[in-house]
């Protein structure tokens, strides 16, 4: 606090007057005045105030020219509220460390509490579940927390307002666009570099040559001091008791968030690669220093958006006169086009993929694997619609009942049924492409008497070399009486 020593003594003095004899819950404003004047402070204001978050506290305020003081009417032991929450809220930040993440700034409580119990996670019972069972159930529903309707609006609007990291808004917007467009590791590896920067920028230049950790405990030891500025209503003093982090993260939401973002940062971003042993992977050395690719997991890139995010929050409290709101903002024509944006993205990619996938398959092409998407699920798909809309109808129009149905089998990329007709039976498999390997075609032959394949005719001879089964193109099968 920036009360002078001498100020503090008297200030501290009027306090442990009224408190030590147990008569603060019921000593008057004058009475406090008087006694202050009498310790030689010039006393320009004496008023019954709150303050605090959750609870608010009944306090006096005691303006002097020196400085303002805040005496609480209650001890931290006679606030019932407070007591009552402590094992919960400490409960909850476990649960952020169980789940490897943080409470997120500007997401409602009803949007983060729909995402854990969709998760079919009991937060209270957290600690009843292995921790990386607990990270893995829940990292899909991120994606829940972090939707379309959040990240657009923050980005363009809010974004834009901060210092630290208004400069790399770009790259973050392209990198949005990126993700809705397939390219979802690329868009991971994008937002991480820019981490360290926002960190430095919050600080200030008293950044330069200091190490990662204590940047990070800097920028959020500023952040709440000033939360805590205005959780005593900006005063000089208050008793310290009232104002220790143990007590600020039970009273104010904003210290919890804080904190659990700070937790988050040191002991898994930040984490040393030997003892980092999360489900994410998202760490920044693992991807600095390329020692794993385990970083590459497409729910990071909704990690590194909220992380971003959380950044914002911190300047917000963390640097004088910030223009960052805490408040998620009402989208404006910036967010709607912006989101028009990303749906051409979505759309396209959509379309880019059913068009190329016919081409592959019209020309017996492969396929080529990224990072974001080895493709199997839209060749699934595909298999799954050409057995459903062709197959199967010609068998049952032909008298044949199908059964023994398959999903699409990925080490092979094929699908198979059944089919029965009186005292016979047949097994039909579909492969995705005639140019598959000839294991599969040999394996297959085991069991089918007809293998088909998408696609034209293609070296058929060298991939079903030795398979004695009726092998041909789809589109040339007639199905049998």
């Amino acid at each position: 606090m920036s009360v002078e020593t001498r100020t503090n003594k008297h200030i501290r003095a009027t306090w442990d007057r009224f408190n030590g004899s147990g008569q603060m819950s019921t000593v008057t404003i004058d009475e406090v005045k008087n006694f202050a004047e009498q310790r030689g402070l010039v006393i320009e204001s004496v008023e019954e105030v709150e303050f605090g978050s959750n609870p608010r506290i009944k306090a006096i305020q005691l303006k002097t020219d020196l400085g303002t003081a805040l005496y609480p009417r209650k001890k931290l032991n006679e606030i019932e509220i407070y007591n009552h929450n402590i094992e919960p809220n400490q409960n909850y930040a476990n649960f952020w460390k169980s789940v490897d993440w943080f409470s997120p700034p500007y997401i409602t409580n009803g949007a983060i509490s729909d995402a854990i119990n969709n998760a079919g996670i009991n937060a209270r019972e957290h600690s009843h579940w292995n921790k990386r069972g607990l990270q893995s159930r829940f990292e899909p529903h991120l994606s829940s927390i972090y939707t379309l309707g959040n990240i657009i609006p923050i980005t363009v609007q809010t974004l834009t307002e901060s210092e630290a990291i208004s400069k790399h808004l770009p790259i973050i917007k392209e990198s949005i666009l990126a993700f809705y467009s397939g390219m979802k590791v690329v868009a991971v590896a994008a937002l991480i570099p820019i981490i360290e920067d926002i960190l430095g920028s919050i600080i200030g230049e008293d950044s330069s040559g200091l190490d990662i950790m204590t940047k990070v405990n800097k920028s959020i030891d500023l952040a709440c001091d000033g939360v805590t500025k205005l959780h005593i209503n900006h005063s000089d003093w208050i008793p310290p008791e009232y104002i220790e982090n143990s007590v600020l993260k039970v009273m104010n939401t904003k210290i919890f968030t804080l904190e659990t973002i700070r937790y988050w940062l040191l002991n898994s971003f930040y984490e040393k690669t030997d003892n980092y042993d999360k489900h994410s992977g998202f760490n920044r050395h693992f991807f600095a220093h390329a020692k794993s690719d385990i970083w590459q997991n497409e729910h990071n890139f909704f990690r590194a958006m909220g992380l971003i995010q959380a950044l914002a929050f911190i300047e917000c409290f963390a640097v004088a006169e910030s223009k960052v709101s805490i408040f998620p903002p009402e989208p404006d024509e910036r967010a709607e086009s912006f989101r028009l944006e990303v749906f051409a993205c979505m759309n396209t990619q959509l379309f880019k993929k059913r068009i190329l996938n016919q081409l592959q398959i019209d020309n017996n092409l492969p396929f080529n694997p990224t990072a974001s998407d080895d493709g199997w699920l839209l060749r699934a798909s595909k298999l799954s619609e050409k057995m459903n809309l062709e197959i199967i109808p010609n068998l049952r129009d032909k008298g044949w009942q199908c059964h023994s149905f398959t999903d699409p089998v990925k080490e092979g990329e094929y699908i198979t049924v059944k089919a029965s007709k009186g005292d016979r039976e047949i097994k039909i498999s579909l492969l995705y492409t005639c140019a598959t390997g000839n294991d599969i075609y040999k394996e297959l032959v085991k069991s089918c008497d007809f293998i088909l394949y998408q696609g034209a005719y293609y070296h058929q001879e060298s991939y079903a070399f030795g398979v004695m089964a009726s092998v041909l193109p789809l589109n040339a099968w007639i199905t049998p009486d």
